[in-house]
């Protein structure tokens, strides 16, 4: 009722081409809000992957560094050995 008065009587135009671009506009923007949506979705997925595939990174590299140590814990005692006998 409002923009079919503004249109005919203030613009001289059909209302239902306004009402037309309206019901467009509100569609579309929707749709977007939709894909907003999703794509911060997406976002907090891939994040939460990126974390896993970190916190993996992480626990190989503290194993390694445990394995290295336990190595040299185990060639020092072998030197020490061998100085002693």
């Amino acid at each position: 009722p409002v923009m079919e008065a503004w249109m005919e009587k203030g613009l001289g135009n059909p209302f239902y081409t306004a009402c037309a671009d309206g019901d467009l506009y509100f569609k579309i923007r929707n749709k977007l809000e939709l894909m907003e949506t999703m794509m911060k979705e997406i976002e907090i997925r891939e994040k939460k992957r990126m974390a896993e595939r970190l916190e993996e990174k992480a626990e190989a590299a503290l194993a390694a560094a445990e394995r290295e140590a336990q190595f040299k814990e185990e060639v020092k005692a072998e030197d020490a050995e061998k100085a002693s006998a």
